[in-house]
């Protein structure tokens, strides 16, 4: 599990104690942050002996304060505190997954393929469940583009895969942003940072700082309330504010993390928002 939103004070003999005494826990790792001088917590990661043991946990300790702190727990994606930056490697999306297809079970099924650097099943943040879909990433492109031809239409688990380039217009470099349109029409006046619909989920997590939190929506139906928008983020994560402006369409929803934020800009682009495809990017954090 990622337990967020840490005081300073919380050590892992403290996090461990708390969690070993909902479920058997194997190791615990707090992360420091690196800009605490901006008022930010740290965070860390739980591991438990089985997959029921961390569930439990996740729903016990849901809005549980530590030091005072309302602390954020969530599944936490495999790699997490990987060294390795896979940011330049060749990235391809692997959809239709069946529920039980979790971390392991893909990189079992792509690691005939020599050069798998990472793969990483993107799962709801707030019901533990897999959101039928993940990415698997390459060192050598040729792996790449042998996986996606040997491997959709393959079964894993209960269900035949697709799989493409997680990128749609497959650029022939490694971690190459994709053009986007013109700025005009992402609606940069309103102070967003410009994303295309055809970047990948790794190429929008790495267009800003990691400290950036902040989605911004574009062409909303006028009338459309923050309690309408909301239920389409919570799911990729914890909403702390939405600042919208309905009589001109947009508006901007901070999210708790900067990968909550980049998941839903990836998953929300283009979907169908009181009857209107949806435009998303990064808003500036000021």
């Amino acid at each position: 599990l990622y337990v967020g939103n840490l005081d300073s004070r919380v050590n892992e003999e403290i996090l461990t104690q708390i969690f070993a005494a909902i479920s058997e826990v194997d190791n615990v790792k707090i992360i420091h942050d690196r800009y605490a001088t901006h008022g930010s917590m740290n965070y860390g990661f739980v591991e438990f002996q089985d997959h029921q043991g961390a569930e439990i946990a996740l729903q016990s300790m849901a809005g549980r304060k530590v030091f005072g702190q309302d602390i954020r727990v969530n599944w936490a994606t495999q790699g997490s505190t990987q060294k390795e930056d896979t940011s330049g490697h060749y990235h391809i999306f692997v959809g239709d997954l069946s529920p039980e297809v979790n971390d392991n079970v893909l990189t079992k099924a792509f690691s005939p393929f020599r050069s798998t650097s990472e793969a990483r099943v993107m799962w709801d943040q707030t019901t533990g469940k897999s959101r039928g879909f993940g990415f698997v990433a390459f060192r050598d492109k040729a792996d790449a583009e042998q996986a996606i031809a040997t491997m959709n239409g393959e079964w894993l688990g209960s269900r035949a895969i697709r799989c493409n380039w997680a990128n749609q217009k497959a650029s022939g470099q490694p971690g190459m942003p994709v053009a986007g349109p013109p700025a005009a029409t992402m609606e940069r006046q309103f102070d967003s940072v410009a994303t295309s619909a055809n970047m990948s989920y790794e190429q929008i997590f790495a267009q800003t700082p990691h400290y950036q939190t902040t989605v911004y929506i574009g062409n909303l139906p006028h009338g459309i309330t923050q309690q309408d928008i909301a239920p389409y983020f919570q799911q990729y994560g914890y909403v702390t504010d939405i600042r919208l402006q309905s009589d001109r369409g947009y508006a901007f929803v901070k999210m708790d993390s900067h990968a909550n934020a980049a998941t839903s800009i990836f998953a929300l682009q283009g979907f169908a928002i009181g009857g209107r495809p949806a435009k998303l990017s990064w808003g500036k954090d000021r």
